[in-house]
C-alpha cells in the first residue's frame, strides 16, 4: 500500500474552504490534511514548521489526531545562510548547516520516520567567477558524508534543483550531476529525492531521470509545470506533462520503488484538500495504468525503439473507455 503526502503550508490558501475551528498555525494545517482522503503522512520543514523548539511529543499528539504519520523531515535553511549552507565560504556557518541537518536527522527519527530531505535555496552562485564549482561540489559531498555518518539509520536525501530565485544555478544543477554527488558521498544511507518539476525545469525526461537515479532513489515529488522561464509552477500532477508522469510512475514501479509520494504543489487558488485527493486519485490511476501497458508488452515495444507503436501503447491506455 502506497503512502501519499502533501505540501503541509498549502494547509495556509483558501482558508474560506477550511473549517472555522481549525487554526491556522502547524496543529492546524496538520489536521486540515487529516481532511485529505488517501493521505497517510505528513511531512515537515526543519526549522520551519518544526525546530530544536518544539516538543515533539506534541507534534506526535497532533498527527494521531489526524490520523496520520511523520513521512519525512526536510530542511529548510534560515536566511542567515544566503551566502550558502554546505557551500558557505566560511566554515563556521557550514558547520551550523551540518548542525541543523543532524538536528533534522534526530527529529525525524523522534517523529518516528527515517526519512531526511536537504533542499537548500542558497547553496550556489549567481555570476560568472564568483565560485570555484569543484570546492562548492567537495563542501556538498564532505557535509553530507559527516550527516550521513552521525545517522547511519536514516535515509539522507538531496533534492537537486536547477535554479531559483535565490540561487541562479545550484551546486547540484541536475540529475546526473546528483547521480555523481552519491558517489562522491559514498554512503549507502545517502540518496537522491527527485522533484518532477524541478527535472521539467532542467529540461530533462523524468522517467530518464528516475531510470538514472536506481537504486539511490529515496523520495520523490511530484507536481507539474509549464517550465517557462525555469518557473515553478507547481501545479497538479499530470496535469500539463500526463505522458511524462505517466512514465515517471512507470519507471518507479520498473524500479522497484519504495518511497512515499509526495506532492509539492501550489494550489492557492484551489481547495487544497480537494487538490491533494486528485493528485492521489492521479497517481493510482496512472499507477494502474503501467500495470495495463506492463500486461500488453511495452517492454517489447521500448526493446524494439519503435516510437510509433510506443505512442500507440500510450494512447490505448489514456483512451481506453473505464
Amino acid at each position: 500500500k502506497a503512502d501519499f503526502g502533501s505540501r503541509l503550508n498549502s494547509m495556509k490558501d483558501r482558508r474560506d474552504l477550511c473549517p472555522p475551528d481549525l487554526s491556522n498555525d502547524v496543529e492546524g494545517w496538520v489536521l486540515r490534511q487529516g481532511m485529505i482522503k488517501g493521505l497517510t503522512v505528513v511531512d515537515f520543514n526543519f526549522p520551519e514548521h518544526i525546530s530544536e523548539a518544539t516538543d515533539l511529543g506534541e507534534v506526535k499528539a497532533w498527527l494521531d489526531k489526524a490520523g496520520l504519520r511523520a513521512g519525512a523531515v526536510c530542511l529548510r535553511y534560515p536566511k542567515s545562510m544566503i551566502r550558502g549552507a554546505f557551500t558557505h565560504p566560511d566554515p563556521a556557518i557550514r558547520g551550523e548547516a551540518v548542525r541543523l541537518t543532524k538536528k533534522a536527522c534526530e527529529a525525524a527519527k523522534a517523529l518516528g520516520c527515517d526519512e531526511v530531505v536537504v533542499w537548500s535555496a542558497y547553496c550556489g552562485y549567481d555570476y560568472s567567477f564568483a565560485a570555484d564549482y569543484k570546492v562548492l561540489f567537495e563542501r556538498v559531498a564532505e557535509a553530507f558524508r559527516e550527516v550521513c555518518d552521525a545517522h547511519p539509520d536514516v535515509k539522507v536525501s538531496l533534492e537537486y534543483k536547477p535554479t531559483d530565485e535565490n540561487t541562479r544555478f545550484f551546486a547540484v544543477p541536475s540529475t546526473g550531476a546528483a547521480v555523481l554527488l552519491a558517489e562522491r558521498v559514498d554512503r549507502k544511507n545517502f540518496g537522491l529525492t527527485l522533484d518532477f518539476g524541478h527535472c521539467i525545469m532542467a529540461g530533462e525526461n523524468p522517467a530518464q531521470s528516475a531510470a538514472m537515479a536506481g537504486d539511490k532513489l529515496f523520495g520523490v515529488q511530484l507536481n507539474d509545470g509549464y517550465s517557462r522561464l525555469a518557473a515553478e509552477d507547481g501545479m497538479q500532477f499530470g496535469s500539463v506533462h500526463p505522458v511524462q508522469a505517466l512514465e515517471f510512475l512507470f519507471w518507479l514501479r520498473r524500479g522497484g520503488y519504495k518511497g512515499h509520494f509526495y506532492f509539492d504543489t501550489f494550489p492557492h487558488n484551489e481547495d487544497p484538500v480537494a487538490e491533494a485527493e486528485a493528485n492521489i486519485e492521479t497517481v493510482k490511476r496512472m499507477w494502474e495504468m503501467c500495470g495495463e501497458m506492463e500486461e500488453e508488452g511495452i517492454e517489447h515495444v521500448m526493446k524494439s525503439m519503435d516510437a510509433m507503436k510506443a505512442i500507440a501503447a500510450v494512447n490505448k491506455v489514456l483512451f481506453r473507455r473505464r
